[in-house]
């Protein structure tokens, strides 16, 4: 193998530092306009001189911020809990099956990624009112889902087809089934894809904002996003509180990173390895 000369390591490391600056500088920002009294936001540095959590304690005292904090958890869970249950059958099934159309449906489903959320913004907002589900949580988590999953199949395929088939076919000559070789077998071994698939799902969830603008109008089925809107008040802005608000949007998707980044960085290595 060909060996990369250190001046060109150096500048691809400088590249890199540069690029994670400019990404972290304004999530840092944010997050340090966060602590700080309204006074300073405007007119100190990047470092702050005083620190304060009055934001935070403003903007949790707000009972239609709470509500939303619930909502959100509560469209984000069941998103993820059920992208993942009915992403690892149709992905596996993709994966293993052979039937007519098979990959017709594969690219199908790839497709339906390269559409924007504007082109199925109106038939969605349609079909919801129709079902007479506008104002309710169960449109968010039946619109997100259909958002999150073909990703989430397309993804989970890509495990699937780097697990030797022999490995299966010893399991179902031993006596298992189909059924038994997928649960003891395959779900075991791409377990760091699944959870990323999940968590995935959760965060694209989590931060989902076009979709709840329109089917969501009533204060008490309404999501972060939409309560971190509601703060934009001209007669009582501040912006402390909006940026507490938009550190606790943030938050979830960071710590889910920490607590998950061992079988997020191994499902990710998991599906650039061939069997």
């Amino acid at each position: 193998m060909r060996r990369t000369s250190p001046l060109r390591e150096a500048g691809l490391d400088a590249v890199t530092l540069v690029v994670l600056f400019l990404l972290l500088v304004p999530i840092l920002w944010v997050f340090v306009a966060s602590v700080r009294p309204e006074t300073d936001i405007t007119g100190g540095g990047l470092w702050p001189q005083r620190l304060t959590f009055v934001h935070y304690e403003a903007i949790l005292a707000k009972k239609p911020f709470l509500i939303a904090l619930k909502n959100s958890l509560i469209v984000g869970i069941v998103v993820a809990i059920i992208t993942t249950a009915l992403a690892l059958p149709a992905a596996y099934a993709l994966s293993r099956f052979r039937f007519h159309g098979r990959d017709f449906f594969g690219l199908l489903i790839l497709g339906t990624q390269m559409l924007p959320s504007l082109a199925v913004l109106v038939p969605l907002v349609v079909i919801v009112r129709q079902l007479g589900l506008t104002n309710t949580l169960t449109a968010l988590i039946f619109t997100h889902l259909a958002l999150g999953m073909p990703i989430a199949v397309w993804m989970l395929k890509g495990y699937i087809d780097a697990i030797p088939k022999e490995l299966e076919e010893a399991a179902m000559i031993d006596g298992c089934s189909r059924v038994g070789a997928l649960t003891r077998i395959v779900i075991p071994l791409i377990r760091p894809a699944i959870i990323a698939v999940g968590t995935f799902a959760f965060v694209l969830s989590w931060g989902e904002y076009l979709m709840a603008l329109a089917l969501i109008s009533k204060a008490d089925v309404k999501t972060l996003p939409l309560a971190l809107q509601g703060l934009f008040d001209p007669y009582s802005f501040s912006w402390g509180q909006v940026m507490a608000g938009g550190t606790i949007i943030a938050l979830p998707a960071i710590l889910l990173f920490l607590i998950f980044r061992k079988q997020l960085v191994g499902g990710l290595l998991a599906g650039g390895v061939k069997g």
